[in-house]
């Protein structure tokens, strides 16, 4: 083997055009394939950075039937439920996330923070790196004020100090008892989490009153042997239990199809985005095969011009066994070679990748390349070499090699097997090159259709910036309302500010909160379900900073101050359901205010006056489903919020206004921070990634497809007319036109090209389930894109054909008889 090593570096020396072109060729297509791998692999395959995280799994209510498909939480009551009724679990916790402030070295510093039960560390089976977790007691109203530390933030407040453990922290100004710090690295599911507060629940929130109110997620870890089936089988035997406990809620909820999902935790995180990513890495995989194929190619070709070479060695004495090993350690040695340089070319595609903001996908910060990746790569250029290497020992060390130097010295042409596989190479390369053409121009012709989509507001010179109020300190109404008014008042009042207002729910923020509401007289049809539409809550001067399109009656303003009749305002599609043909201006809305009959008007009854229509604004996505409810609209006077996000109007750069927007508002409280400093048009475009990084990679993919299938079109054509010259000159001594001989060459390629668009087209067929999940606006049979794809890839087959061909036309007959 350290001969055939040395032997083969020693050739491939030699040959250094061979050599580079190759090594070149395998290095950036391994080196794509390598990055998209490392994306693969570590948001999707990896498992979550905790033991046995196979068996956690989320359950989450739906009501699909209500414009709520996604289940994602739960409420408290079922989580009680759960952990009475179920036995597949070993542990089951609740938690959620909010944000909140502490006082980090005198600076107000706004902090991520989960809020977790006592069983949560339990069922992760992470240990504290110092201290403890919570006690079961830490899970009861009035003994909660503990917290544990990330890693982080212990060293950056403490210093590492041990002495930390029993200290308090100031939370939103509320003091809280450390009890333990975790390991450094240590993370669930969000890396920004940097405490963990002890989650309480007084009898009321886990009475029946607070049945399907959502606001938990509930994750699960199984028990040794337990199947995702069974814990969704005994989840799904509790509901219909629960259906006839509560018979006053069975009619709607059977309406809304409520169901539980039992998913395991890491298929729920990466959802979204699964058939994104495995997409993308196809896409590197067919460059992948398109550049083996012309490698393939290229050592064929090689392989025919070392026979005699070979037939000299076998003469010698060499065994045929012994010389194929050669010739596939050579292989290997080059596919091994250009893999490393294909690692530092993965490298440099990742960070490409990361200003195309993929670090935003779920797990996106964990992309690197690790050992696995390395592997990966390694693994498969070996494999691929083998495959190389075995090309030579198929073609040029036939069974009777005295035969095939008969056939090559008779014709002047290569054997009629390396010539048909020659072909059929570049057959493959056309059809992979179509199939990844067609993809990439469905996902460019969707993206296109997303960008077109309106939504429903203007995000130029708009500025975002969010606060969250303490309730420690803004206990009431008139607290919250005097700081939201003022800090509107300061806003406006800055340069170059033409409109300024606040929102809970920003568009493309990730915060979103449905509830079920009612129009006054509206009648149900008969297994019609209650609607959960969007719950949004907006001052004055929202709508106008965000230019909302106002479709009929007004915009929240001074009338609707917090002792005035209870204003609302919903959207277009809100308005439809409810009043069809009707001008939903002065109608009255309620929200359900009996637990025991949801539909009941009571003297409890709070009403709701329609004071404007406006246009579908989209809230989480461009591409919402269609199942969507709508919205409806809060002043926040008559319906206070702690939590909130300005929306600034200039008609200059709204990032310039960053430091003015923070001084504004801390100037009003200097313990207040101020995060999530973004403009509008930052917003959309991470909304965008999961859409744009697939096209922007397609397209590439598609260039160097095109670019890979006209040089092996090109080179196999080349090759046929060098090895046709004697042919060649004759036809054109025997009195051949230069047309008919452009026509003769041209015409093999054109056969070639035929045979690959056939080839594609069965594999764009196959594609097409793939694809239709991934686009928007556009059929995976769209016939523009098919013609535009066939244009392009048949106008580049034909030039690549055209350039041997008239090569060939230029030949001298005399110089070519006598070689």
């Amino acid at each position: 083997m350290t001969t055939d090593i040395r032997v083969a570096l020693r050739l491939l020396w030699k040959d250094k055009a061979f050599t580079i072109t190759a090594a070149l060729t395998l290095s950036l297509c391994i080196g794509a394939n390598t990055a998209l791998f490392s994306v693969v692999h570590n948001v999707l395959l990896r498992p979550l950075p905790v033991p046995e995280s196979d068996r956690i799994v989320l359950m989450g209510n739906a009501y699909p039937g209500a414009g709520a498909a996604v289940g994602s939480s739960s409420g408290v009551p079922d989580y009680y439920d759960r952990l009475r009724e179920t036995t597949v679990f070993e542990e089951q916790a609740l938690y959620n996330g909010r944000n909140q402030s502490i006082d980090q070295n005198g600076t107000p510093t706004r902090v991520r923070v989960t809020q977790a039960t006592p069983s949560f560390f339990r069922l992760l089976r992470i240990a504290p790196a110092l201290g403890r977790t919570f006690s079961e007691q830490e899970g009861e109203p009035g003994h909660d004020r503990k917290v544990v530390l990330s890693y982080a933030l212990w060293q950056s407040q403490f210093g590492g100090a041990a002495q930390a453990i029993g200290k308090d922290i100031r939370l939103d100004g509320r003091p809280y008892t450390i009890v333990g710090v975790m390991p450094r690295g240590f993370y669930f599911l969000n890396p920004d989490v940097m405490l963990w507060s002890a989650l309480a629940f007084t009898g009321e929130e886990k009475s029946d009153a607070h049945r399907h109110s959502n606001n938990f997620q509930n994750i699960g870890r199984l028990k040794p042997g337990a199947t995702v089936k069974q814990a969704q089988q005994q989840i799904d035997a509790l509901n219909a239990a629960n259906l006839d406990r509560f018979p006053q809620y069975k009619e709607l909820l059977i309406n809304a199809r409520f169901h539980t999902t039992v998913e395991r935790l890491q298929d729920t995180v990466v959802a979204d985005v699964r058939a994104t990513l495995y997409l993308m890495w196809g896409g590197a995989l067919f460059v992948l095969l398109i550049g083996c194929v012309n490698v393939a190619n290229l050592v064929l070709v090689r392989s025919r011009a070392r026979l005699k070479e070979l037939a000299t060695r076998i003469a010698l004495g060499a065994g045929r066994f012994r010389v194929g090993r050669q010739l596939v350690t050579e292989s290997v040695l080059l596919t091994l070679f250009s893999a490393a340089i294909g690692l530092l070319v993965g490298y440099a595609v990742l960070r490409l990748l990361g200003t195309l903001n993929i670090q935003e996908l779920p797990r996106g910060e964990e992309i690197r390349l690790d050992l696995v990746v390395v592997a990966y790569t390694m693994g498969v250029a070996a494999a691929i070499g083998f495959v190389l290497g075995l090309i030579p020992v198929a073609s040029a060390l036939p069974a009777n090699l005295t035969a095939v130097l008969r056939e090559e010295g008779r014709s002047g042409t290569a054997g009629r097997g390396a010539r048909t596989l020659r072909r059929a190479l570049v057959v493959a390369q056309v059809g992979f090159a179509f199939v990844l053409l067609i993809g990439a121009g469905l996902l460019f012709a969707s993206f296109r259709q997303v960008l077109a989509v309106d939504p429903g507001f203007n995000a130029d010179g708009v500025l975002t910036a969010s606060i969250s109020l303490p309730r420690s300190r803004y206990d009431d109404d008139t607290k919250l309302r005097g700081f939201t008014n003022e800090a509107l008042r300061r806003l406006r009042a800055l340069p170059g500010v033409s409109a300024a207002g606040a929102t809970n729910t920003i568009p493309f923020g990730g915060n979103n909160n449905d509830s079920v509401i009612l129009a006054e007289g509206y009648q149900m049809k008969p297994g019609e379900s209650l609607i959960s539409p969007s719950q949004v809550h907006v001052t004055p001067g929202y709508f106008n900073a965000m230019s909302v399109k106002l479709s009929r009656g007004r915009f929240f303003d001074e009338r609707d101050h917090g002792t005035a009749p209870r204003a609302v305002i919903v959207d277009e599609k809100l308005a439809r359901r409810f009043w069809p043909n009707q001008d939903p201006i002065g109608h009255r809305m309620y929200l359900p205010d009996d637990i025991n009959n949801v539909l009941a008007v009571t003297d409890r009854t709070v009403w709701l006056h329609v004071v404007g229509v406006i246009g579908d604004v989209k809230l989480q996505t461009l591409t919402e489903d269609k199942l969507t409810v709508g919205a409806y609209y809060f002043p926040m006077e008559q319906h206070t919020v702690g939590g909130m996000t300005f929306a600034v109007k200039t008609a200059g750069d709204p990032a310039a206004l960053s430091g003015s927007v923070r001084g504004a508002l801390s100037q009003l409280d200097r313990e207040l921070p101020v995060f999530d400093i973004q403009t509008m048009e930052a917003r959309m475009e991470k909304s965008l990634v999961t859409r744009r990084s697939p096209v922007l990679l397609s397209l590439s993919f598609g260039v160097v497809a095109l670019f890979l299938s006209a040089i092996g079109i090109y080179g196999v054509l080349a090759y046929l007319v060098t090895q046709r010259r004697k042919e060649i000159g004759i036809r054109i001594a025997l009195g051949g036109s230069a047309r008919a001989i452009f026509e003769l060459v041209l015409r093999e390629g054109l056969l070639l090209i035929a045979c690959g668009f056939l080839l594609g087209a069965a594999g764009a067929v196959a594609l097409r389930r793939s694809l239709e999940s991934q686009l928007f606006g556009v059929s995976a049979t769209d016939p523009f894109v098919l013609v535009a794809v066939t244009a392009i890839l048949g106008a580049v087959a034909v030039a690549a054909c055209a350039l041997p061909a008239r090569r060939a036309t230029r030949i001298d007959p005399i110089v070519a008889l006598a070689e």
